[in-house]
């Protein structure tokens, strides 16, 4: 397993995304918690998917953030 380090956020009107990156490497994680209508229309609620990205595109997204690093150090190895 890498180090790990936060490396910006972003957020707009769509949600919030947060970038890890692995130290040395090509690898990044991005959090991405998205606002989803309601089904009546009124407000909203969040949900959070992690993508894995390597060299900038992303290749897999997981559900979990621990799924997420463990696929990142396995393409890491």
């Amino acid at each position: 397993m890498g180090n790990w380090k936060k490396a910006g956020k972003t957020v707009n009107e769509e949600g919030t995304t947060v970038r890890y990156e692995l130290e040395g490497t090509a690898l990044a994680l991005e959090s991405r918690k998205r606002h989803i209508p309601h089904a009546n229309g009124v407000g909203t609620w969040d949900h959070t998917t992690y993508f894995v990205i390597v060299d900038g595109e992303a290749i897999k997204e997981c559900y979990t953030l621990k799924d997420a690093k463990e696929y990142a150090d396995a393409l890491n190895r």
